[in-house]
């Protein structure tokens, strides 16, 4: 039996923090023992520890902290190393920026032979961090991919990836869809959502405008973002300056299920984001049956096909554009889905993530 190490600084809720309970969960028992070393960013450790019940031993490290801090990054290095040493896993997973780092350093220096790291969307591509900041963060990157096997998530981080280690071992296992596939819910007008953290990566204030402008040239239309976050507030100011409120609604957080059963009440499905890595909101849009209009970038590129699944649109006047193009034809909104559904369903499944990291595991 392989005894592995996942390992984790963004559990709880939010796409890695799940991705990484459905491999605890999803990973056959008779050929590996799982176990969890995880901090939380939002939510409570106790909750996310419940989620990831495959996992048959948990260590909660809250030093392993998403900003650079060297006290707690010592501190936790020390305590990775630790159980490291300790345990002598057969592999370590450590996925997302800080734990990719973390772990590596800990791994190498404890002596563990087979390490993986999946970065969920490298630091370097965060546009809200100053220059010199995503600089240090590529260094940073280039640095610790001589050590270990990278696991990309999607194509596009596959290939940033081997930019930044040309020689190093660099594997594909695309994140997967973690839902069902309900129809969609029947209902008057049309309506027009997103889904996610309302953050500076999520581009709310092109959502704002997006709203204005479809509501003022389609009568009846409605603009729907589900989800919440640290920008909720500013959206709202906006929202409320603009006389949108009776046409727009913001959610706020909601549980995973209770979100995906308000995307069904969409018509067409928008992800404007500034920057990806595989847009799990996206792929759930596609299978609840929705078309999909997402900004061209990597991570949107390897979910939406374009012209097939929804488009693919490089400012916001065509974000317009495209909306008020499938706002405008229902045939096409119909085609979009019903390819999208099947995509999904077919490149985005948890059983073909699974077999992917099994098959690494094992070697």
């Amino acid at each position: 039996m392989i005894k592995i190490f996942q390992v984790v600084e963004c559990g709880g809720p939010g796409g890695t923090g799940e991705q990484v309970a459905a491999i605890c969960n999803g990973l056959d028992p008779k050929k590996f023992k799982v176990s969890l070393i995880y901090a939380v960013r939002s939510g409570s450790p106790e909750d996310y520890r419940a989620r990831c019940r495959g996992a048959k031993h948990a260590y909660y490290v809250p030093e392993m902290t998403r900003e650079i801090a060297p006290r707690m990054d010592a501190a936790a290095l020390r305590r990775l190393h630790k159980l490291f040493s300790e345990h002598r896993p057969d592999a370590v997973h450590a996925h997302s920026s800080k734990a990719g780092v973390l772990a590596r350093a800990a791994a190498k220096s404890a002596g563990i032979k087979t390490v993986f790291y999946s970065p969920h969307g490298y630091g370097f591509l965060m546009q809200d961090r100053p220059k010199a900041v995503r600089a240090l963060y590529r260094a940073i990157e280039r640095a610790a991919a001589r050590f270990g096997e990278t696991i990309a998530v999607s194509p596009s981080e596959a290939e940033f990836a081997r930019k930044l280690a040309p020689r190093g071992a660099v594997h594909t296992v695309c994140d997967a869809y973690l839902g069902d596939f309900p129809e969609p819910i029947a209902h008057d007008g049309l309506v027009v959502g997103s889904c996610g953290r309302m953050t500076h990566a999520r581009n709310p204030d092109a959502w704002v405008l997006l709203a204005q402008r479809l509501t003022d040239s389609r009568n009846g239309v409605k603009c729907v973002w589900v989800g919440g976050g640290e920008d909720e507030a500013r959206a709202k100011v906006f929202l409320t300056n603009m006389n949108l409120l009776h046409k727009t609604a913001i959610t706020g957080w909601l549980p995973a299920e209770e979100a995906r059963e308000r995307m069904r009440g969409l018509d067409l499905f928008v992800h404007y984001s500034r920057w990806d890595a595989m847009p799990n909101a996206v792929l759930e849009a596609m299978a609840v049956g929705l078309p999909v209009v997402a900004s061209d970038i990597p991570g949107n590129r390897d979910a939406v096909i374009p012209g097939v699944t929804g488009f693919l649109v490089k400012n916001e006047v065509e974000l317009l554009e495209r909306c008020q193009e499938l706002l405008d034809d229902a045939d096409l909104r119909r085609r979009f889905a019903a390819a999208g559904r099947d995509r999904v369903r077919k490149e985005f499944t948890r059983e073909r993530q699974l077999d992917g990291l099994s098959a690494l595991y094992l070697g």
